[in-house]
């Protein structure tokens, strides 16, 4: 109990020491919480309910990576701890206490530590946990409902928690035993480390920046010429010479930058950037793999998530270009209206509260002056038809004109959209369309891509006026026909399983199937008579296989920072720790207390961000390779919202660099403030 009581005691006056300790174990307990609860949560498995058992699976595999991620950070964090405090213990030996006693004490500062902060990580956990349901609502755009917490997820968390907790203690236990009275009254004794062969280690550094670059290059070659009969080798290649040379260009930099920069002395003599520099020499040397190591998973982690964002974003952009209203419903044109134009309204009220509503006809034509731009015949439209629905879809619709026949371009690509708006510059007022009953000209391109055309038939059809279209549908001289019906319901009314259930009992109705078949040019389908078209039809799909990789980005990504951030923060406090006596030496030689502060910053913020230097830089060429994948996937992203989802998914990252380096920073400046008070 004694010994207990010491321990209570030392974490409360080496609260400093523990803080980062202490946010890391918090912050991997509300992870772990986070996830263990979700694994229990029929709520989060409903989002992707055709792909539950996936999803419970990535569940737990990414709850036993975070454990062990966080094991070996935490292990580390308590041997950080055993050596910065080498020579209290050494002092306990030899006032006669024994290895058990020391160890005692020390597993009991860690069990308090881990109390704390498990109760502050639950804490935390039922925050992030209610924060991840609603970026997964938002995500599968449904209604955020709060998520219930299960006995469960918390004794799963609790056990897992535990078991981390017994593997830093077998660490700590090691430590201990191993060492010697003698080391551990040594204290930390810390060798100035010059930089050996600067000149090979230059050398190291632009051969590995050199091939760095080339091998981004031919990544990016590579990712758009997808023809190559060596596309795979290569890509694989090219992404595994460029994650060898991140390693490299790290330790060849880290062994002769500061080097180099202590030699520049027009530089280094400048206030206090010598001292500053020869604090980093040693460090930088040492931990230069490291540097590498964590420079490569930041690069996985940014390519990784920056992928997967622009691959759904893509495909999501497409599902809701393809369709912008709640339903839609196409069959075929029924010249008497009996069996299609007069019951679809009525239909269509039945499933929900109607708050706009638009019944319309597409007739074909094949007219040959117009099949090359068109890439296909001539679908038509009215032109009150075509306002109404651009006003549904809150698209602006273009002016048609008297004569006039304005080209829509009915849910197609960005780039397909601008190029036909390219060739529309040398077409406008000369494209004519002329036969005995009406004569057209061409009046450009409606400024909206969205597929209002249900189900459209082609990629493009023309807004005409409506007195045209009245014309060619009483003629009966076009070659193909169809009706359509697009809605928009109140949210929350719209019954869609009923409206699918019913569509499918009228397409097996006899009658129906009489009448497809005396229509047979639905878009080439045959057995179907109305085809239903929803908002949410193709994008909830893509939603519900989205979800397991979501989750494999979210935790992923911050488990990699979690354990880079983790490593960095204690390796510059320990660094701190072996240095702090120098400090007041910088003050006693003139400096003042702010001039040592700014070198205490400067050496945390080099030392600590210097490995996200390059994975940032990695945005440039990752931006063209997602704008290469945004194309060959459609392109219904632009350029500038692909580079926008890469700059962000990056700065969110980055922040969480930056509040962490933060706190490293305050605990070191109370570490070092303490030791210019005794300077006086």
């Amino acid at each position: 109990m004694i010994l207990l009581k010491l321990a209570l005691r030392n974490v409360r006056r080496q609260i400093g020491d523990y803080l980062v300790y202490f946010v890391t174990v918090a912050c991997t307990v509300s992870l772990l919480f986070a996830l263990c609860s979700m694994m229990f949560s029929e709520l989060i498995f409903n989002f992707s309910a055709a792909f539950k058992m996936e999803t419970r699976i990535v569940s737990a595999f990414l709850a036993v990576v975070l454990a062990v991620v966080s094991a070996i950070v935490l292990g580390y964090g308590c041997l950080f701890l055993l050596r910065r405090r080498k020579k209290e213990f050494g002092t306990y030996l030899t006032l006669g206490m024994t290895r058990g006693n020391i160890l005692t004490i020390f597993m009991g500062e860690m069990l308090f530590t881990f109390l704390f902060s498990l109760a502050a990580g639950l804490g935390l956990g039922t925050v992030v946990y209610q924060m991840i349901v609603a970026g997964v609502s938002a995500f599968m755009q449904t209604d955020y409902a709060w998520a219930d917490y299960t006995a469960g997820g918390f004794i799963l968390t609790v056990v897992m928690v535990g078991i981390i907790f017994l593997l830093t203690s077998a660490a700590a236990l090691a430590y201990l035993k191993f060492e010697t009275i003698a080391r551990l009254l040594q204290g930390e004794s810390k060798t100035e480390k010059t930089a050996k062969h600067p000149k090979v280690w230059l050398v190291v550094t632009a051969v590995s920046a050199v091939v760095l670059v080339i091998s981004l290059f031919v990544l990016v070659l590579s990712v758009t010429n997808t023809a190559s009969k060596n596309y795979a080798s290569i890509l694989v290649g090219s992404s595994a010479a460029a994650f060898l040379s991140i390693v490299f260009l790290y330790i060849g930099a880290m062994k002769c930058g500061i080097y180099y920069l202590l030699k520049n002395k027009r530089f280094s003599s400048r206030g206090t950037r010598t001292f500053t520099l020869r604090q980093l020499s040693g460090r930088m040397s040492a931990d230069s793999v490291i540097f590498g190591v964590i420079a490569v998973l930041l690069s996985v982690v940014v390519a990784g998530g920056n992928i997967f964002i622009t691959a759904f974003g893509t495909q999501a952009a497409d599902a809701q270009a393809r369709n912008p209203y709640t339903v839609g419903v196409s069959c075929p044109y029924d010249e008497t209206g009996a069996l299609t134009k007069d019951v679809l309204p009525g239909w269509m009220e039945e499933f929900g509260e109607v708050e706009e509503i638009c019944l319309y006809d597409l007739f074909a034509f094949r007219e040959d002056s117009l099949v090359q731009y068109l890439s296909g015949d001539a679908w038509i439209m009215r032109e009150s038809d075509y306002k109404m629905l651009a006003e549904m879809a809150g698209e602006k619709p273009g002016e048609v004109g008297e004569n006039g026949a304005l080209l829509v371009c009915n849910g197609t690509t960005i780039d397909a959209f601008e190029e036909k708006q390219r060739q529309a510059e040398a077409l406008i007022g000369k494209l004519q369309w002329n036969t005995a009953a009406f004569s057209l000209t061409f009046t450009g391109v409606s400024p909206t891509r969205l597929a209002l055309a249900v189900d459209g038939p082609n990629s493009y059809f023309l807004a005409v006026p409506d007195a045209v279209v009245d014309i060619a549908e009483s003629s009966g001289a076009y070659s193909a026909s169809m009706t359509c019906c697009a809605v928009n319901y109140a949210a929350g009314t719209f019954d869609e399983e009923g409206l699918d259930r019913f569509l499918s009992q009228k397409n097996r109705e006899e009658v129906y199937q009489k009448f497809l078949e005396e229509h047979p040019r639905h878009q080439g389908i045959t057995n179907r008579c109305f085809l239903m078209n929803t908002v949410g039809g193709s994008l909830s799909y893509l939603l519900e296989l989205a979800a397991p990789w979501l989750l494999i980005v979210l935790f992923v990504t911050l488990a990699f920072a979690l354990l880079s951030m983790a490593v960095l923060a204690l390796k510059s406090l320990a660094a701190v720790s072996e240095d702090r006596r120098r400090y007041p030496l910088l003050y006693l030689a003139g400096a003042s207390r702010r001039q040592t502060f700014a070198s205490l910053a400067v050496q945390i913020a080099l030392y600590f961000f210097l490995p996200f230097a390059v994975p940032i830089l990695l945005n440039i060429p990752l931006s063209f390779i997602c704008v290469a994948l945004k194309g060959m996937m459609g392109a219904y992203l632009t350029d500038l919202q692909v580079v926008g989802y890469t700059a962000m998914f990056s700065g969110v990252i980055l922040l969480f660099y930056a509040l962490y380096g933060a706190i490293t920073f305050l605990v070191a400046r109370l570490d070092v403030g303490r030791e210019l008070n005794s300077a006086g």
